[in-house]
């Protein structure tokens, strides 16, 4: 899901665009973090919807890719512990 202000290099916003994306990011659309399962309930509450998240208790950033049948149920470990 795109930023709901889509802003270019070069674009000189106003104060409301990049508000509507720092509040879109603040209501948890940006990086997810929560432990391993509860980040799998919020997978399976939005199958199809890509994100990136960090799981406290695996200590692991990852990728929700929004495809469960890529890694291990959707997710692939981009860095951390293992």
């Amino acid at each position: 899901m795109p930023l709901p202000k889509q802003i270019k290099n070069g674009d000189m916003p106003d104060a409301d665009d990049l508000m509507a994306n720092f509040n879109w990011l603040a209501s948890g659309k940006g990086v997810k973090k929560d432990t391993y399962d509860n980040l799998l309930a919020c997978a399976a509450a939005a199958p199809a919807e890509p994100f990136l998240c960090y799981a406290t208790d695996n200590r692991q950033a990852m990728l929700y890719t929004g495809d469960s049948s890529i890694g291990t149920n959707g997710f692939i470990a981009l860095g951390g512990a293992l």
